[in-house]
């Protein structure tokens, strides 16, 4: 702990975080006005002294006169924004009053984001004279005032702020020792994203952002989880983890900026933005784990495959159960992987000293093309991109799930209790988040099973597994228990998805074997995004919506850029798609079994969002699987590998081509929003 703490001491990388972050502050504090001398005068008359302008109980229905005097700094922006509850009438700056007229009447009236006003024309540097006349009918009532960036000054925010993530993402990769490969598209993914981030806010491309909002202010209230008769509307049926976090950071938004949800939701972007990028990290690391399978000369291996495409025999059985049961002989091979890591690691740090960055990415490059493409194919995957900063449970269970997938491949593989306990730990805080989680429990069930019937070792594995299954069993008892006690008092119909009877039938779509047999190409390729009420973009059939929204979502996007390139992405994902089922064909007994954490995984997703839609016959968002990116990443680079083994390096090496200008496609789509 001591070396570690002086290593940071002396890190310089630190100090330069530490200024990073100073300046952000600053410059954020320094734009704000300061407030004194406010008053309020109630409708009746009566005079109050107040803090500052904010939101406050309401005693009186009427108008109220709020006067104070806003100091404005060296620094400080002209353009503020103005956060109503109920409605601006008049705006006075130094007795010179504000048209308003400009401002259309709903933003006088929206108590989340108001309306901005540039007033460089009627402020001026030192105390300024305020009042406002506004409107309130009950309950909450007030205004709040806020200053807001101007464009360089925003630039520099963003600049800043970039900075300072990139540098705490080159820290992670530097704690976790991250190869090459991993860090730089752990950072290229990191960068797409704090793009995106810039011009999205969260009324931007959500889903319910209202309803997950109001759980988390709930629960930053009360800290308490709600009555169990919440569950039945808005996110309180979803189990509480999310929430509870991003009611910490909404409690600490507070501190700086009360009441002003622009910002508050600012910063609930920040929170679900780190946690798409565990999602990113976690399955860079599990295709890694996946590949390195696939990177090492076995001769041994070469010749049981051999052996399996003509018949199965005794020598084929011995020669699987070594592989995958001999405990002794994994943990032998995971001690030669480690100090062949360490190699590698020693040989990077000796071309890092002779050579420039780009040299050893171009060499690193060279050395496995493969992972490059395909973990750019999963990082830089279009969805997964608009999620990352959208507000919901959803982004911080893509990364609980996918971090728990990967210590259940590494259990899979090394057979270590350790790797078993973190999967259930992590996969309980992912059932927790939201009930997707538990499809964790089916991977983690049938592997056991798996071990335990093939090592016969039974008493060894049922005691291994009771901690795993005790921590599992009491995150559903948390997840699915208010539900279910709604459930057995006649308050729900259904245990997970209530809500069927409250939607519109603008909604709803086909539910016949025609709707999941067809998948209708022309549509899919010619029509850039889908609909979730236009049959004419293919809504009615399961596997092109989900296909469609599995690409963009659910929305559409009118810059020229990203539709060029959402048709080409289509284009290509057909044709992905076939190429992977002719690899998939070509694939070994042994490549499923390499494969099958990730394999299972993608089929409970795929089988439940199924069912979803057959039981729920409402178009059903790619959203709920986003998670089975992993498994189609995996199959497609396992359909390379194959077409490699046999030969056929036109055809690997098409496959290759089809990922990378799939990616670039990606790319340009997101850079069409960003610049549109």
């Amino acid at each position: 702990m001591k070396s570690l703490l002086v290593r940071a001491l002396k890190s310089k990388t630190l100090y330069v975080l530490i200024l990073a972050i100073g300046l952000l502050i600053f410059l954020l504090q320094s734009i704000q006005p300061s407030f004194s001398n406010f008053s309020l005068t109630t409708p009746s008359g009566k005079i109050e002294t107040i803090v500052a302008p904010g939101f406050m109980q309401s005693h009186e229905n009427g108008v109220y006169r709020l006067t104070g005097t806003l100091t404005m700094g060296k620094y400080t922006s002209t353009v503020l924004r103005f956060i109503p509850d109920d409605e601006i009438y008049t705006l006075t700056i130094n007795q010179r009053p504000i048209d308003l007229s400009m401002i259309p009447a709903h933003e006088r009236k929206d108590y989340s984001k108001g309306f901005t006003y540039e007033l460089k024309d009627y402020l001026h540097q030192g105390d300024n004279q305020i009042e406002i006349l506004y409107a309130d009918q009950g309950g909450l009532m007030g205004i709040v005032i806020s200053a807001e960036s101007n464009g360089n000054i925003t630039r520099i925010v963003y600049l800043l702020f970039t900075a300072v993530a990139l540098l705490l993402a080159l820290k992670i990769a530097s704690a976790c020792r991250l190869s090459t490969p991993i860090k730089i598209l752990f950072i290229g993914a990191l960068l797409i994203r704090l793009a995106y981030f810039s011009v999205t806010t969260a009324d931007i491309r959500e889903h319910d952002l209202g309803d997950h909002i109001g759980f988390t202010q709930y629960l930053s209230q009360h800290w308490m989880p709600p009555p169990v008769e919440y569950a039945v509307g808005g996110a309180f049926f979803h189990p509480p983890f999310y929430y509870y976090t991003g009611a910490i950071v909404y409690k600490a938004t507070q501190v700086f900026e009360p009441n002003n949800k622009v910002v508050i939701f600012r910063v609930q972007q920040v929170l679900v933005l780190i946690y798409s990028m565990g999602f990113v990290l976690f399955g860079l690391l599990i295709l890694n784990e996946l590949l390195n399978l696939y990177r090492k000369p076995q001769t041994e291996t070469e010749t049981e495959t051999e052996t399996e495409t003509e018949t199965e025999t005794e020598t084929e059985t011995e020669t699987e159960t070594e592989i995958y049961n001999n405990v002794q002989e994994v943990q032998e091979v995971q001690e030669v992987q480690e100090v062949q890591e360490v190699q590698e690691v020693q040989e990077v740090q000796e071309v890092q000293e002779k050579s420039s960055i780009f040299a050893r990415i171009y060499q690193a490059f060279n050395k496995d093309k493969l992972f490059w493409i395909i973990g750019a194919l999963f990082a830089f995957w279009p969805v997964a991109i608009i999620h990352s900063v959208r507000i919901g449970n959803d982004p911080l269970l893509y990364c609980l799930f996918t971090a728990s997938l990967y210590y259940i491949v590494r259990w899979y593989r090394h057979d270590q209790k350790r790797d078993l306990m973190i999967a259930s730990l992590i996969g309980a805080a992912a059932i927790v988040t939201k009930a997707n989680g538990e499809i964790l429990i089916a991977v983690l069930g049938v592997i056991g099973l798996y071990k335990m019937i093939k090592s016969k070792q039974w008493a060894m594995y049922f005691k291994m597994a009771i901690i795993p299954c005790l921590v599992m069993f009491i995150a559903v008892a948390i997840t699915v228990g208010p539900a279910l006690m709604l459930k057995m008092q006649g308050k729900r119909d259904k245990l997970y998805i209530d809500n069927i009877d409250g939607l519109s039938h603008a909604n709803l779509v086909g539910n016949t074997a025609a709707n999941y047999f067809w998948f209708d190409a022309k549509i899919f390729i010619t029509e850039p995004f889908t609909d979730p009420y236009d049959d004419r973009m293919g809504r009615q059939f399961f596997w092109n919506y989900l296909g469609k929204t599995g690409l963009f979502g659910e929305f559409k996007y009118p810059s020229l850029m990203s539709i060029n390139t959402a048709v080409a992405s289509s284009f290509l994902a057909v044709l992905m798609f076939i190429y992977m089922l002719v690899g998939i064909y070509h694939m070994l007994k042994q490549d499923f079994k390499f494969m099958a954490p990730v394999l299972l995984s993608g089929f409970f997703l795929w089988a439940g969002v199924t069912y979803m839609r057959m039981t729920f016959p409402a178009n059903i968002d790619f959203r709920y699987i986003v998670p089975i990116l992993l498994t189609f990443c995996a199959l497609y680079a396992v359909s390379i590998i194959k077409f490699q083994q046999l030969g056929a390096v036109r055809l690997a090496n098409i496959g290759m081509a089809m990922s990378a200008l799939f990616t670039l496609s990606g790319i340009l789509f997101i850079m069409g929003i960003v610049t549109y």
